[in-house]
């Protein structure tokens, strides 16, 4: 996890620190969903982003090769460009090409040398299906004092690198079908070559749970759809099997999304299984069968919560319907959490209300009571009736957000919220 140095600006993985950019370029993530590391992946990253040095990133396709430089571009404020390497991709679209118009010829840079003038970083994906000739001018790029000499213009201008600038490639196994294998030249001009593997189940059911929250990752689908995906994963490693595809993370999560509104079997169809050949198709389908339950089950046990009284601090919740003016003081703000729950009553419902949001997932931080003192928001003490709880919301569309509900017996909305709040086992 990224921890922020707010005095040297810069960001911690581990020990390594990564500055950070201003942030002011277009191609900026300007959102990245909180990337689960495996096998050191961001730490590795890291080290290539101070150092300077070019990485590529091999591993199966939906292991997080990409998803993992743009988190960090996220993080520190570098504009990040992106450039799929297919068989139609020209040295022109990276380098740039002399145009025309009414007053004669211009020049376009290319997205590479857009990204070295400007110091942003760019991902070159599939590198291994590249045409030579993109390799070739590469291949000049990635060298020490690499730098492009656009000789399709007048002054044969030369490109130096920007200090900021950052090349990272990626590459899917060379089974893959319209892959190559990279030459030896290109391979050593890569500082850090990076095997992506697939997560261990621990991880993948948590990376589940950030991006579809806590229910989902504890049902019974999610964590039989992890189990079916290991074994497709291992059976694909084994010759003698003849199985030829695998399931990854991003299938998982798209068969998870499907089950809402379908059963397990048609949703896992849906998202992967309707592309493979019949044959494979019918070796998933035989397989799936083993695995997964024969009903929807996407969401973990959800228990309703009767009264005000049964809501318990670390637990988690979810709240299933939009309620009017349920939130009060919500707010992204990492320091402000804390300022709420230590605040009296008074100065959180000043800081006006909103409405609650179907989906949200939330753990309870605290309580305010009736007639509390200071240390009564997080004990059970004889001081009345709970009249609001802090929360931390986990998963839904105000994921990262905290917040106060407010559920004093006397307003008038409390009930839809008990009714609308279920417990999350």
């Amino acid at each position: 996890m990224a921890k922020e140095t707010n005095e040297s600006k810069t960001v911690k993985y581990g020990k390594i620190e990564v500055p950070v950019n201003d942030g002011q370029s277009q191609y900026t993530p300007k959102t990245a969903g909180k990337f689960i590391d495996h096998e050191d992946i961001l730490k590795t990253l890291a080290i290539a982003v101070r150092d300077n040095l070019p990485v590529l990133l091999i591993g199966e396709s939906g292991t997080g090769k990409t998803s993992a430089i743009r988190y960090l571009a996220n993080q520190t404020g570098n504009g990040l460009r992106r450039v799929n390497l297919n068989g139609g991709t020209t040295a022109d679209e990276l380098v740039g090409r002399l145009l025309i118009n009414d007053k004669g010829t211009y020049w376009v840079d290319g997205v590479l040398t857009e990204a070295m003038r400007k110091g942003e970083w760019i991902v070159l994906d599939e590198i291994n299906a590249a045409l030579p000739e993109v390799l070739f001018v590469l291949q000049s790029v990635l060298d020490d004092d690499g730098y492009l000499v656009l000789t399709e213009k007048d002054d044969k201008e030369i490109v130096h690198k920007h200090k900021d600038f950052r090349l990272f490639a990626t590459c899917n196994p060379p089974d893959y079908a319209g892959t190559k294998e990279l030459n030896k030249a290109l391979l050593s001009r890569f500082a850090i070559c990076i095997h992506a593997d697939f997560p261990n189940e621990k991880t993948e059911l948590e990376i589940i749970e950030n991006h579809l929250g806590n229910a989902v990752a504890k049902s019974e689908l999610a964590i039989k759809l992890v189990a079916l995906a290991n074994k497709t994963r291992s059976d694909k490693e084994i010759p003698a099997t003849g199985v030829t595809y695998a399931l990854n993370t991003r299938d998982i999560l798209n068969t998870l999304k499907l089950a809402e509104n379908a059963d397990p079997m048609e949703s896992l169809l849906l998202a992967f299984g309707n592309k493979l050949e019949k044959e494979d198709k019918s070796s998933l389908k035989t397989t799936a069968r083993l695995y997964l339950p024969t009903k929807k089950k996407a969401n973990a046990t959800r228990i309703p919560i009767s009264s005000i009284d049964k809501l318990e601090i670390g637990a988690s919740y979810v709240l299933d319907n939009d309620v009017h003016n349920a939130y009060f003081a919500v707010s992204a703000d990492k320091n402000f959490y804390e300022k709420m729950v230590a605040s009296e009553i008074a100065e959180v419902i000043g800081s006006g209300r909103e409405d609650a949001i179907k989906g949200d997932e939330f753990t309870i931080e605290a309580f305010f009571w009736e007639n509390q003192d200071e240390s009564s928001k997080t004990e059970v003490r004889n001081v009345g009736s709970k009249i609001g709880s802090a929360i931390k919301i986990t998963a839904g569309p105000n994921k990262g957000k905290c917040g106060f509900i407010m559920h004093h017996a006397d307003l008038d909305n409390t009930a839809d919220i008990i009714k609308s709040i279920y417990e999350i086992k």
